[in-house]
């Protein structure tokens, strides 16, 4: 089944590739993009004398006054697609923006969102990667490509992400001209006897055109090797599971998904 419902996630207001990336995903003619707009709310903290509560009517009112500004901006960028469209706005304290996307994102087949910077984008993010057990697609602020998913490079580990992402990418997967299957470093002793291949077997019998290539690191990091590989066989998508180590191991130490969902060059959909 395609993706009929996409919600775009618009942290800033002012994510045109988003949008078209929400576009590509639904379908001109047969899918519908929700704009999802996002603002934070300012909260007043413990400790703040009575003149920061005075003015806090007017500080909401100003906030509410830039939110609808973005919004009329997001609203002449829908006019522009022909998709089916409408917007939504989510006010929220930083605290409580990632949980509140993620109960949107839960009624939708996935959502996109540009590569998180700020806070509340990354709390954006991880709400609708963890909280809806929908895929989510980041998308690089470079990004300028008129396709999406018509190449896709699959990052593949044996891990319950990794199958959870390939499942929810079968739009992708079994209309894409090509798809590849990359395993770094791999060694049959952990992967099977031949590391993707039966994943890659398991996708040709859908009806995937795939290849299986098991690369060598070379010394690089895990993530440097699925970017450089996806640029050498120009893949428009990156399948990967999210987030394999808890949240804070990857806070603390590092890791391919919080390197990737941070600075990945081309759209990686995620799932977890």
């Amino acid at each position: 089944m395609p993706y009929r419902d996409v919600l775009a996630i618009l942290t800033s207001g002012q994510e045109e590739q988003v949008l078209r990336a929400a576009e590509l995903t639904a379908g001109k003619a047969s899918g519908r993009v929700t704009a999802l707009h996002v603002f934070e709310m300012p909260e007043v903290l413990a400790g703040f004398g009575p003149e920061t509560v005075a003015i806090w009517p007017q500080v909401l009112e100003q906030t509410r006054a830039d939110a609808a500004a973005e919004q009329k901006r997001i609203q002449r960028q829908l006019k522009t697609l022909e998709a089916a469209n409408e917007i939504r706005s989510l006010e929220a304290p930083r605290a409580l923006a990632g949980a509140w996307v993620g109960q949107q994102a839960m009624h939708a087949d996935i959502s996109i969102m540009q590569t998180p910077r700020s806070e509340l984008s990354i709390a954006a993010f991880e709400g609708a990667l963890f909280a809806s057990g929908r895929p989510v697609i980041l998308v690089p602020r470079s990004w300028k490509r008129d396709t999406l998913g018509e190449n896709v490079l699959i990052a593949w580990k044996p891990t319950r992400e990794a199958a959870r992402a390939v499942a929810d990418a079968a739009p992708f997967i079994n209309a894409a001209k090509g798809v590849t299957v990359v395993t770094i470093d791999a060694a049959p002793n952990g992967h099977g006897q031949g590391p993707g291949r039966d994943i890659a077997a398991h996708l040709a019998r859908e009806g995937a055109r795939v290849e299986v290539r098991n690369v060598a690191g070379i010394g690089r990091f895990a993530e440097t090797a699925i970017v450089d590989e996806a640029k050498a066989i120009g893949a428009d998508l990156i399948v990967m599971g999210g987030y394999g180590h808890g949240r804070l191991t990857e806070f603390i130490l590092g890791g391919v998904t919080r390197s990737l969902s941070r600075d990945c060059p081309i759209p990686i959909l995620m799932s977890h």
